[in-house]
């Protein structure tokens, strides 16, 4: 639900998400094409863990993806930045550390999905 409720945000305020990608030092020259990749890969990560043949792949990427997610959120507070968080709806409301807090919570439940589903 996560990833279908930040994805369905991003597409609502398209615009605004690529203006403030648009700025990010790290991303700004690759704006327009990552403002309709990320929500993408985001729907498509929701699928893959609504099916159970390819729960085990959704884990995986959705753990990958919010670890790079929680990277680029440690460089944004160590840099200094103050661009607004592109998440959107209540997320967005976040302080960037409490956003890498939240992240964290949900890097450590992919893992722990990841050993139960070994089991």
């Amino acid at each position: 639900m996560l990833f279908v409720y930040t994805a369905a945000s991003k597409s609502m305020a398209f615009d605004r998400f690529t203006k403030v990608l648009g700025k990010s030092p790290l991303l700004g020259h690759f704006n327009i094409l990552l403002a309709y990749l990320i929500p993408i890969t985001e729907l498509i990560l929701s699928g893959l863990l609504l099916i159970n043949k390819t729960k085990r792949t959704g884990l995986f990427f959705s753990l990958l993806l919010m670890i790079v997610f929680t990277v680029y959120l440690v460089y944004m507070v160590n840099s200094g930045s103050t661009l607004p968080c592109l998440c959107g709806g209540v997320i967005s409301s976040l302080s960037w550390t409490q956003h890498i807090f939240f992240n964290m919570i949900f890097i450590a439940l992919a893992v722990f999905g990841l050993r139960l589903y070994k089991k």
